[in-house]
């Protein structure tokens, strides 16, 4: 809190100080006592003195620490000149230079005590206008003379109010030398703490400001040793004076109570470390507590997880990042793992990576990488990065998944499903053909019937392997996309699908132009429509809508249809390759695992609606949300 609020403390003295030198001015302007000083048998502060402080206090109000401007230059070399002419005043007696019998000499003759500036005033305006100056430098020496400079001045100032408690003249002046005034060495102390705290980069003065608790003890002992004992002698001063016990009692009694109150203070103050101790002790057991139940559960993962410093070390690592790479704990950590599991022409692609980590940049993506044994695998790597107290990130966590497996099923399967499409599509081809020069009228009426039973199972095997190589084509074939008219598209596969006796009604909205795959647009609505028509087609009045809404800034496109809908459970599973709901009505499963690849492609989203014999709505985007 005081290091936060360390500025506005050094502001607020400043502003104190000017109103201390205002004040002592007027008295002087207008005679008034108690302004000049705090009796009329006490030694004012100097007239020149209160110009002097109300220059300090105006460099502390605007006082910056990483700004220096000329104002608060101009203000620091004020105080300098004015320490510096008068010492030179008083050494050699040059008194034409003197600036306050220049100024004030009238009023200064008319005081009744001696109110000159005194020589110890100047010599303290010397040392605060030097600490002032060099209040913005970075070098460690002019850093270590200004904490000097200051402790010197406060010094000096403490010892004169200590001269004023207990009445003695050679606490507080020299023989022959003007006295210094007690509210001048009161403002000389708030002057020096605040040049003492104005910069705190090393030294005592950081260790005072800091925000720990040992400074913390450190201001509140301070405050503690500077007020305690200079009330405590005042008070032996005022027993030992009316008589109320002698010297060696006063002594004995003064330092009785000094040590009792210093052991309570350590009393109070080991109490208080005991406490913060067991408190310590505490959480530190808890903390080891936790730390084993999150390596157990780190070490419970399957994924890999693993903290990597950017330069590519391994901090830590839990047992299956180990497994998946082959390698034992002790191999990994503190090596290099870029150097250990990717190839060397891909090395310098992942080197750059780490820059993009330490930018705090997410990442998540699959790449290849060679185990200890030799066998290259498929990863998936997500990673993000670490932060530290101050904000800072000196390293990132990341996870990895072996998908090696999955990624050569996948693979196997887009194989098996392409090649099987396309070494069908020939004979099927051939059948048909072979099936299409038969002439009906030279068969009989069950030939009849078979030959048009073959044809029926010909075209559907046909349908079928066209819709597999469509799923497996979309699956790695990059889409380009151009601005695309989804009400011409609509319109034209509606005039394709509607069946020839269609008695139902057809309702088609106008429909917002979209960035897409003109193509696949068109397959995507043909497999929608051409369900809504076969799936409504046993309703009296087969109703189908098609249109479009915006919801939260995000444009959606609906095929709604009155046929015979889905439980719920069936929408969980609708858009799962070869899943069939329905066996009253042809169809190979394909169409809407083929809508949700598209729209995939699109990077969209796609929903369903539906109630058992009240139809279904299908709901989709083309673009991310």
């Amino acid at each position: 809190m005081f290091s936060a609020n360390r500025i506005k403390y050094i502001h607020f003295i400043g502003f104190v100080i000017v109103l201390i030198g205002c004040l002592n001015l007027v008295g002087w302007q207008f005679d008034i006592t108690i302004l000049k000083s705090f009796s009329s048998e006490m030694t004012s502060m100097n007239p020149l003195t209160a110009i002097t402080f109300i220059a300090a206090g105006i460099w502390l109000y605007f006082f910056k620490e990483n700004s220096l401007n000329t104002r608060t230059v101009a203000f620091g070399i004020f105080v300098l000149l004015v320490g510096v002419i008068h010492s030179l005043s008083d050494q050699f007696s040059i008194k034409f230079i003197n600036l306050d019998h220049l100024l004030f000499q009238e009023k200064l003759d008319a005081s009744d005590i001696n109110s000159h500036l005194a020589t110890t005033t100047a010599f303290l305006f010397m040392l605060s206008g030097i600490v002032m100056i060099s209040s913005h430098t970075q070098k460690k020496w002019i850093l270590n003379f200004r904490q000097m400079l200051s402790t010197i001045i406060f010094t000096i100032a403490y010892s004169s109010i200590l001269g004023y408690i207990y009445g003695r003249d050679s606490a507080y002046r020299l023989e022959g030398v003007p006295t210094i005034a007690l509210s001048t060495a009161i403002v000389f102390l708030l002057l020096s703490v605040s040049l003492f705290l104005c910069n705190i980069m090393h030294g005592m003065p950081k260790l005072f400001a800091s925000i720990l608790e040992g400074s913390a003890l450190l201001r509140r002992v301070s405050f503690f040793i500077l007020v305690f004992p200079p009330f405590l002698g005042y008070l032996r001063i005022i027993g030992e004076r009316k008589g109320m016990y002698s010297s060696e009692i006063g002594i004995e009694l003064h330092t009785m109570i000094f040590t009792l109150v210093i052991f309570i203070l350590v009393y109070f103050y080991a109490n208080l470390l005991n406490k913060k101790q067991k408190a310590s002790l505490v959480l530190e057991a808890q903390l080891v507590e936790s730390e084993k139940k999150f390596r157990k559960l780190v070490a419970s993962l399957r994924e890999g997880i693993a903290s990597i410093d950017y330069k590519g070390k391994v901090i830590y690592c839990n047992p299956s990042y180990c497994k998946i790479l082959g390698y034992t704990e002790s191999e990994l950590v503190g090596s290099n793992v870029i150097e250990m599991i990717i190839p060397i022409d891909r090395r310098a692609y992942f080197l750059d990576k780490l820059t993009n980590r330490s930018n705090a940049i997410q990442e998540d993506y699959q790449t290849e990488v060679i185990r200890k044994d030799g066998e290259k695998i498929t990863i998936d790597i997500k990673s993000n990065a670490l932060f530290n107290d101050q904000g800072a990130s000196d390293a990132y966590v990341v996870s990895i998944t072996d998908i090696t497996d999955e990624i050569r099923k996948i693979e196997d399967i887009k194989a098996f499903s392409s090649i099987a499409a396309h070494d069908l599509n020939s004979p099927i081809n051939k059948i048909l053909t072979v099936v299409d020069l038969v002439d009906p009228n030279s068969l009989n009426e069950e030939n009849k019937e078979f030959l048009e039973m073959v044809k029926t199972t010909i075209v559907g095997m046909k349908t079928l392997t066209q819709d597999l190589l469509s799923f497996s084509r979309l699956g790695t074939k990059a889409l380009e996309k151009t601005t695309v008219n989804i009400h011409e598209i609509v319109q034209e596969v509606c005039k394709q699908q509607i069946p020839a006796n269609f008695k139902g009604k057809l309702s088609i909205q106008d429909l917002p132009v979209a960035k897409a795959n003109e193509g696949a647009i068109k397959q995507l609505f043909n497999n929608l429509i051409s369900n809504a028509f076969k799936y409504s087609s046993r309703k009296e009045l087969p109703e189908i809508e098609i249109g479009a809404y915006t919801k939260d800034g995000q444009t959606f496109y609906f095929v709604k249809d009155n046929g015979v809908g889905l439980n719920a459970e069936q929408l969980k599973t609708l858009f799962t390759p070869f899943k069939r709901y329905h066996s009253k009505f042809e169809g190979n499963g394909l169409g809407l695992a083929i809508v949700k690849r598209i729209i995939d492609k699109h990077g969209g989203n796609i929903f369903a609606e539906s109630d058992t014999d009240k139809g279904l709505t299908f709901h989709f985007t083309l673009s991310p949300d």
